[in-house]
């Protein structure tokens, strides 16, 4: 095994370990988790068995391998910048929404404030 299959290996397993880390002492949500992982499991797969990576290339029509890899990655960096600007959008709403509902709260308590303070003065 070339040392470039090994340090990608280990590149891999890195990943693949730091992410279970995040999401069990950070926090990190699932559905970001996800595409991580399938990179490293990805990584770790063509590392360990070089020659899928061409036979796939091959099988699809690509004349370099390496091309078919940077056509992948740039389908999963779409794919997360996708998903981002909708988490993005949603937080967004949500924000907006929350925002109205404490002004309507700070209006009724103010409300009932002023109300309390009129009956206390009759």
């Amino acid at each position: 095994m070339q040392t470039t299959y090994i340090f990608g290996l280990v590149f891999g397993a890195i990943v693949l370990v730091s992410i279970f880390m995040r999401m069990r002492n950070q926090g990190m949500k699932e559905r970001y988790a996800t595409w991580w992982i399938v990179i490293a499991l990805s990584v770790i797969t063509f590392s360990v068995y070089p020659p899928s990576l061409d036979a796939i290339a091959d099988f699809l029509g690509f004349q370099v391998s390496l091309n078919l890899l940077f056509f992948l990655a740039s389908i999963v960096m779409l794919m997360l910048s996708l998903r981002f600007s909708i988490d993005l959008s949603r937080s967004d709403e949500e924000r907006r929404r929350l925002t109205e509902e404490i002004a309507i709260l700070r209006a009724q308590v103010a409300e009932l404030q002023d109300k309390e303070l009129q009956d206390k003065a009759s």
